[in-house]
């Protein structure tokens, strides 16, 4: 019998490990509750719902707009405003 007929067409990927990295990271208790909202009606836990929301988003190019200045713009900003004299002082 082949792999394959022995897990009912499906192959576990033998590459996982090599393909993915094990992380730990802490979110907040309402983001929590939204993924697992998300995973309820198909049955999955928020851990797979986060990671497959993630893989989503890297997939398909999607840049957030998360409302802060990139290090970048933040340095643009500073040389701007000592260039003005209104760079506010610091302690």
């Amino acid at each position: 019998m082949r792999k394959e007929e022995q897990h009912g067409g499906w192959m576990p990927n033998p590459y996982f490990e090599q393909l993915s990295e094990e992380i730990t990271f802490r979110l907040d208790f309402r983001s929590i509750e939204y993924f697992e909202a998300l995973g309820r009606p198909y049955g999955l836990p928020a851990q797979d719902m986060i990671g497959m929301y993630l893989r989503h988003m890297a997939g398909s190019g999607y840049k957030a707009n998360l409302g802060i200045l990139t290090l970048k713009e933040r340095e643009e900003l500073r040389k701007t405003l000592e260039a003005e004299g209104t760079l506010p002082r610091t302690a």
